[in-house]
């Protein structure tokens, strides 16, 4: 035992040994008490699986299939759109927008499509081509307001589907925006603010998948009060730090304190 002969390995061995005794603590409740984070917000390469989803190919946007699809938007415009023989548009809806609902409601007007005065000028015209599949294609549409009815012209954002019997059916409708202010209307007509909500019933499909991740959206943009709660387990890695500050002075203090004592003593056993 001559290595603890020596007072100054004696120091050295006692601050070693009350380091060890306050980081161990220390290094026990960072990782007991640590989380991992959620493994729902891991991160890491990005891997393709077809499973999911398959983007269908893409496909000529032909002459046929334009004239097919101007009369099919040109007869839903005159009649769903602007609200007149509202009926004889059902063969015309495809199963986004039947979804939930009735062919009696849908006679009764109580239909996913945003009542408008259209004018026949330029029903069934476009202004882009979203996309164009073998059975499916996306158009913005432009509506021409009746002249003095209150509305601009509007673009529409749609989607056409082709059935298993070769007819192509609106499965998708929406204003996406006015262009412009809207012609001045006669006093005694009704206009585009004084209408009120438009009587829509439902909004399936589609439209009802958007405005859910808008809503999703605006949620996950609010802040989150529960996440600003501190855990109760953290305030002990504090309270350890801060006895560290005293707790170390104090144990340097006691072993000066025993060394001079023992150097006390032996001078006293040395007379």
């Amino acid at each position: 035992m001559r290595f603890l002969e020596s007072p100054r390995r004696r120091r050295r061995l006692t601050l070693a040994t009350i380091a060890v005794a306050i980081a161990a603590p220390l290094i026990y409740l960072g990782v007991h008490y640590s989380t991992p984070g959620s493994p729902e917000n891991a991160t890491g390469p990005a891997i393709r699986d077809d499973s999911l989803y398959r983007e269908p190919k893409h496909v000529p946007f032909t002459a046929d299939k334009r004239r097919a699809i101007r009369k099919v938007l040109a007869r839903f415009i005159s009649t769903a759109v602007a609200r007149r023989h509202v009926a004889d548009s059902w063969e015309l809806a495809g199963p986004g927008l039947r979804q939930d609902v009735s062919y009696k409601e849908w006679s009764r007007g109580e239909i996913p499509v945003v009542p408008y005065p259209a004018a026949k000028h330029g029903q069934g015209a476009w202004d882009l081509v979203n996309y164009s599949y073998r059975n499916k294609v996306g158009l913005e549409v432009l509506l021409f307001p009746k002249p003095g009815s209150g509305y601009s012209l509007a673009t529409v954002d749609t989607d056409l589907v082709r059935g298993r019997d070769g007819r192509w059916r609106v499965d998708y409708w929406m204003i996406t925006k006015f262009h412009g202010p809207g012609e001045t209307a006669p006093a005694d007509s009704a206009s585009a603010f004084g209408e009120g909500a438009p009587n829509v019933h439902k909004l399936p499909g589609k439209a009802n998948a958007r405005s859910e991740q808008q809503a999703a959206e605006a949620d996950a943009s609010a802040p989150d009060v529960s996440s600003t709660r501190l855990d109760k387990k953290w305030v002990v890695v504090p309270l350890a730090l801060l006895s560290l500050v005293i707790v170390l002075p104090l144990g340097i203090g006691i072993a000066v304190w025993v060394r001079n004592r023992r150097a006390a003593a032996a001078y006293q056993r040395s007379r």
